[in-house]
């Protein structure tokens, strides 16, 4: 099993001017949301194209899908030009949507728990913690072979974890830098390492992958 840890230090990551801050946060929530969705439509539309002769019923069902992620990710690009700052559920709620929402965006009957009190996480963790999730989970629908993933989230009183394990084929990592040549996991480190967390990722051929994310909860500002 190959073991590769990001620690606290951001590296080359460095203060930002406000507008660069707006500019990563929109990278963010581009890469977090609207790319997903479409990824997961193409694949749909691919799928389609195979099998519309062959089942037409089935492939009318995966084109239903492909078309309703893609008014998923309309609704999301109207939300991003109505306001650069919207409004989000808070706590266990607000991550119960995004753990639901990624798992039926790739379909995978996963098992997942949202335990402890969130209420008080701040906003930021939480956005980070969502991150971790969705680029997990997506990365395991597409490249995993399993449907066999799992979904953890608690909160303890100094720290908010995050684990999200498969069973799939897993990978070699190669080389001391986790994210290197993909940009998922670049972002992804970067909204841990942003909190003071940390992120680890393990994973070798054949023993499936695990993602495991701490971030600190105090110390994190006043903002929700």
């Amino acid at each position: 099993m190959t073991v590769l840890t990001s620690s606290t230090d951001l590296g080359n990551v460095s203060p930002e001017d406000p507008v660069s801050r707006e500019r990563t946060r929109l990278a963010y929530a581009v890469h977090d949301g609207l790319t997903q969705v479409v990824t997961a439509s193409v694949l749909e539309l691919e799928w389609l194209a195979r099998h519309v002769e062959r089942d037409p019923a089935e492939a009318t069902e995966a084109l239903e899908r492909a078309a309703a992620e893609l008014r998923k990710a309309l609704e999301e690009i109207r939300d991003m030009l109505a306001t650069l700052s919207p409004e989000t559920p808070s706590g266990a709620d607000r991550l119960d949507d995004v753990v639901r929402g990624v798992l039926e965006r790739w379909q995978l009957p996963a098992t997942w728990s949202v335990d402890g009190d969130l209420q008080q996480v701040p906003g930021r963790v939480l956005e980070a913690a969502s991150a971790v999730i969705r680029e997990s989970v997506a990365n395991a629908a597409k490249h995993s072979g399993s449907r066999d993933v799992s979904v953890r989230v608690s909160a303890a009183e100094d720290a908010l974890h995050v684990l999200i394990e498969d069973h799939g084929r897993g990978f070699r990592l190669v080389g001391s830098d986790l994210t290197d040549g993909h940009l998922g996991l670049e972002m992804m480190r970067r909204r841990v390492a942003e909190q003071s967390g940390s992120l680890e990722i393990e994973s070798s051929p054949g023993n499936g992958t695990r993602v495991v994310a701490r971030l600190p909860v105090h110390d994190q500002g006043v903002t929700p």
